[in-house]
């Protein structure tokens, strides 16, 4: 039934009832936007009403505009131009673009969303230009395919989708990117062609979806398809022709979706950026049906990751991943927050605020921009990340000009195309101040153009001066954020306004302006920590907004009261946002997360009591580990490079890779692969081999130490949810009066060998 359910089409002038504002009864919301019969709370201003002013959003601005400068349309277009048979100068782009990659073409997409996004932001007519041509040129290469066909790899991925025999990587995937990239040429830069070639790509794709059942098209969701719905709703909304709204429709995944909107919890385990594109299409779908259903899905579901399975950081993913609400402390890893999920989350906030008003979805908004996008970006050279590690230990790893273009890549250069996208909206009476950021917003149609002067974060607050021809009404809404305690204080003109700002709220000044009017608004900020819901003692400390790293490359504990970190982490005099522990085991300097580029640091630590039960374990386990050192003769680090190729790798049917930040090294099916370790001639040696407790059957394999079987090990969820290490003792004939030892692993036929996660010598205890 709720599969039947999701699948109905409502239209017929539905009507939703919004829920309630925090900006007050009389508050009138704007009109429903265009295609719209939902009537929204408030309205974002438009990007070209918008300009940054001197500061690190304009800085991060500027070095993403060279960079989509520097790309080489033919270049782009070269995967394109191939497939439909065309002429093809120049020559291709590598990694995720490279030739035979089958996600190829889903960063061209991406790059006309960042062109007419940039233009509109800053006005660059030569990248609307570059957009223009592009678009005529992927035009050329639509006909070239038949008028309605527009991919850089063939139809018989299609082929391949619609049976499920081998099917191709995220084809959809692409196809939203491209279709989004050329709605974006149409809305900002004015270009009819490009909405053309989108229309012709919907028709093609209807064409193939007609063909197939229910049963098909749910069948072939189970591939990653990226925003489709949300593209297809974004063009109905344009057009208003309802085949498209009917082909928006057949993306909804009622498997997904539905649960959702019973407020169930389905999130566990599933990939997160194939996911919240659906929401974002759900969405679209309630603004343009009123289906309230869709509603709720996607509340529900901004809850459940915002609020259960999101870091300090705003990110909330390990590895890609959601795991059980409320499960952090162990997630911590190499490859958290993927840069694509932070973009698509806060295009999500974005348009719930739009709906509901509501100053918490400003507060996390915040939070995942300051600690999510910004510094994700190299500011020279505006090269962008993958993966957010907020492990201890590890370095931000940014990309390539030419041989990156992950999906991250691509989501990035829209976000820092659009910086200034979410900093103010409006109502019918007033303006929202919603991000602290120099710039100003001109509402030509109220004849007020407002002018932010800050230099937030470094300084507490912001000033915002008005600009006008002659007085005009209207309310300044201005949010007070959570992280001010109260402490919060606003002057008009050099006054103490009689409001009382409260935090996670709006502060609303309604006055006649005038020319030169100032609101002056000191935001306090503070040191907290912010412990993982299922870890009281492993927090992230924070100032205002900002997640605050540690410059380190090991694990630290803090011994301090978690309540008061101010009593034992103190400023750095003479360097803004700069901090340092006292009176530490270990004492370490702290950054903002966002300012951290090239250096080795940490997020989350235990901060206990001096003598606590977790004061006394961690000095155990340091103890532990100075032992478990003093024992060690040789270790090789498996998916290591180097440290492999200076231990003689060999094998065959082997593979590596990396599980919750550990390598690891596989043999399949009857292969093997060998490592040679160094060992003491004249002393009894063991074997020490770490593996994960989730592996599962068949993984039977012989650890063979120059020649002679040691040991026969099976893996079937032998320590679930851990790593855990096996000791193999080794004969002492098989080291004595060596200096090394070939260790084999050998997969037993139809199993797996492996995966080891460390493997060392060590002395007999």
């Amino acid at each position: 039934m709720i599969a039947r359910g999701w699948q109905a089409v409502a239209l017929a002038g539905a009507v939703a009832v919004m829920g309630g504002s925090s900006v007050g009864e009389s508050t009138r919301a704007p009109a429903a936007a265009k295609g719209s019969v939902v009537k929204m709370a408030l309205a974002p201003f438009p990007l070209h009403q918008v300009r940054l002013l001197e500061g690190p959003c304009q800085t991060a601005q500027e070095a993403n505009r060279r960079y989509l400068h520097l790309l080489d349309s033919d270049r782009l277009l070269y995967t394109f131009r191939v497939n439909a048979g065309l002429e093809a100068p120049g020559e291709p782009l590598g990694g995720w673009e490279a030739p035979n990659v089958e996600v190829r073409g889903h960063f061209v997409g991406h790059y006309l969303s960042a062109c007419a996004l940039m233009y509109a932001s800053m006005g660059d007519r030569a990248l609307k230009a570059k957009a223009d041509a592009l678009v005529a040129e992927l035009a050329k290469c639509q006909r070239a395919l038949g008028g309605g066909y527009l991919s850089a790899f063939p139809e018989s991925y299609w082929d391949r989708l619609e049976a499920m025999r081998n099917p191709p990587w995220a084809p959809y995937y692409v196809i939203h990117k491209i279709m989004a990239g050329l709605l974006d040429v149409h809305v900002y830069c004015g270009n009819a062609q490009a909405l053309a070639v989108a229309e012709g790509m919907a028709r093609y794709f209807k064409r193939r979806a007609d063909k197939l059942s229910p049963a098909q098209m749910d069948r072939l969701l189970t591939v990653e398809f990226g925003g489709m719905s949300e593209a297809l709703h974004d063009l109905y909304s344009i057009t208003g022709n309802p085949a498209q709204l009917e082909l928006a429709h057949r993306f909804d995944q009622a498997a997904f979706l539905g649960p959702l909107a019973l407020e169930h919890d389905n999130l566990a385990g599933l990939h997160a950026n194939t996911h919240i594109p659906k929401i974002l299409g759900a969405a679209r779908r309630y603004e343009l049906t009123g289906d309230a259903r869709y509603r709720t899905a996607a509340l529900y579901f901004w809850d459940r990751i915002a609020n259960t399975r999101s870091y300090a950081t705003g990110g909330s993913n390990q590895g890609e991943h959601w795991g059980e609400p409320g499960k952090l402390a162990r997630t911590l890893a190499s490859d958290n927050q993927e840069s694509c999920t932070t973009y698509n989350m806060l295009k999500l906030t974005r348009r719930l605020f739009s709906w509901t008003a509501d100053p918490a979805y400003a507060d996390y908004y915040e939070r995942a921009f300051f600690n999510g996008i910004l510094g994700t970006q190299q500011p020279d050279s505006g090269m962008l990340m993958y993966f957010t590690p907020l492990a201890t230990g590890h370095t931000k790893q940014f990309g390539t000009p030419y041989d990156s273009f992950w999906c991250c890549y691509g989501t990035a250069i829209e976000s820092f195309a659009k910086l200034g996208d979410s900093i103010y909206f409006h109502d019918d009476d007033g303006i929202y101040v919603n991000l602290f950021i120099a710039s100003k917003v001109n509402w030509a149609q109220k004849g007020v153009e407002l002018e932010q002067i800050t230099r937030f974060p470094e300084q507490a607050g912001t000033t915002l001066v008005v600009h006008a021809e002659r007085p005009v009404s209207l309310a300044l809404h201005i949010r007070v954020p959570h992280w001010t305690g109260g402490g919060a204080r606003v002057k008009v003109n050099g006054k103490t306004a009689a409001a009382r700002p409260k935090p996670a709220s709006y502060l609303v000044l309604k006055r006649k302006w005038r020319d030169g009017d100032r609101v002056e608004l000191d935001l306090p900020m503070s040191l907290r920590a912010e412990p993982m819901p299922d870890d009281p003692e492993l927090a992230a400390i924070m100032y205002g907004p900002l997640v605050l790293a540690g410059r380190t490359d090991h694990v630290a504990f803090f011994l301090g009261d978690m309540a008061n970190p101010a009593s034992w982490f103190h400023p750095v005099l003479g360097r803004p946002l700069t901090f340092r522990t006292s009176g530490q085991p270990t004492d370490i300097t702290f950054v903002p997360l966002n300012r951290i580029m090239n250096e080795r640091y940490g997020v989350y630590f235990v901060i206990t009591g001096e003598g606590s039960l977790r004061h006394r374990q961690l000095l155990a386990a340091q103890e532990a580990r100075r032992k478990r050192e003093a024992r060690v003769v040789d270790r090789v680090v498996p998916n290591d490079a180097a440290s492999e190729a200076a231990h003689n790798l060999q094998g065959q049917n082997t593979g590596s890779g990396t599980l919750r930040d550990k390598g690891w090294r596989h043999a399949t099916d009857g292969g093997w692969w060998s490592w040679d370790l160094k060992v003491l001639p004249d002393a009894p040696m063991t074997l020490a081999c770490t593996y994960w407790g989730d592996d599962v059957a068949p993984r039977t394999f012989d650890i063979v130490v120059d020649g002679t079987v040691v040991a026969t090990y099976a893996l079937d969820r032998n320590q679930p949810g851990e790593f855990f290490e096996v000791e193999h003792p080794l004969p002492r004939e098989l080291t004595k009066g060596k200096e090394k030892a070939a260790v084999r692993f050998e997969a037993h036929p139809g199993n797996l060998a492996g995966g080891c996660f460390g493997c060392a010598v060590l002395k007999r205890e």
